[in-house]
């Protein structure tokens, strides 16, 4: 029998030895390619966006803020019950306006930059907590003044001096030797404010800036002056709680070195005084009215 040559033998096992080493190798490939196609690879995620000044401040140790600042507010017109042993008349659609101290050389920092002397002109104090990158919780003191305008003629109806008679449909004009009613040493507003913020983004500028939204509501705590002149009374100068508040407001704050800011704001509230004192003898009065209060103010961070 012919044999076969030795290098044929010698090239029929190497093709068994490569087919052996491949197979398997190319198997393990297509295998991977199948398990690459049902399982694409998931999305890189997106990069992340970095923090507005905003949320900078907020996400910062600094979540405590104090300002203090200054307002001039309007009033509606207001029915007032007026009571007593020996009286009880409502004089009715009375005007008042406000009492801001006058700006001059001589009071800007005696008066109006001087915390001692803070009660005199209006001011405002707030104390606030920032609980997220655009949410606040303050405690806010809105110190206003309401004087009833003197020498205004307004409707009567009651009586005085224990008088047999009830009068309607009569006036009174309000001059000092007849009434003085007002909330001088503050109308005291004292609320618990929950604040929305929102970055500023119409405009570019080379500071933070938001705008401000707020809701409060709370007590009202004035020294009313009263002096029922009619009845020869004298007056009753006692801090009071003598009713309640609640409103909001809307404003622009801007940052300023670091931790500094300035605030203004236009608030409008609705306050109910049931328990105003009006003498040293007991007597009280009673009125609901409206305001509208612009203030301008600055704070800190901390």
């Amino acid at each position: 029998m012919q044999q076969k040559p030795l290098w044929a033998a010698s090239w029929f096992a190497v093709f068994i030895l490569v087919g052996w080493v491949h197979g398997p190798a190319q198997a393990q490939a297509i295998d991977t390619v199948l398990l690459a196609q049902a399982s694409p690879a998931a999305a890189a995620p997106e990069p992340r966006q970095p923090a507005s000044p905003l949320q900078a401040a907020a996400s910062a140790s600094r979540k405590w803020s104090v300002y203090w600042g200054w307002n001039r507010s309007t009033y509606s017109n207001s029915d007032i019950h007026f009571w007593g042993a020996d009286h009880d008349f409502t004089l009715s659609s009375v005007k008042a306006n406000d009492m801001q101290a006058d700006v001059t050389s001589e009071n800007i920092f005696g008066t109006f930059l001087n915390p001692g002397n803070m009660t005199l002109p209006q001011t405002n104090l707030r104390v606030a907590y920032q609980v997220s990158p655009d949410t606040a919780w303050a405690i806010n003191l809105d110190h206003m003044k309401y004087v009833v305008t003197p020498d205004q003629t307004v409707g009567f109806a009651g009586y005085i001096n224990n008088s047999n008679s009830t009068q309607t449909g009569a006036t009174r004009t309000l001059s000092t030797n007849y009434l003085n009613f007002e909330h001088t040493d503050g109308l005291n507003v004292v609320t618990v404010e929950y604040e929305k913020q929102y970055p500023v983004t119409q405009w570019k500028a080379p500071f933070a800036s938001r705008w401000v939204a707020l809701v409060g509501a709370g007590i009202v705590y004035p020294k009313t002056n009263v002096t029922l002149n009619m009845l020869g009374r004298s007056r009753n100068d006692q801090f009071h709680l003598a009713g309640y508040s609640a409103g909001g407001g809307v404003g622009w704050e801007a940052d300023f070195l670091d931790s500094w800011f300035f605030r203004s704001m236009l608030k409008v509230g609705y306050v109910t005084l049931p328990d105003v004192l009006t003498s040293s003898q007991g007597d009280k009065a009673s009125h609901n009215f409206t305001y509208n209060e612009f203030l301008f103010a600055f704070g800190k961070r901390f």
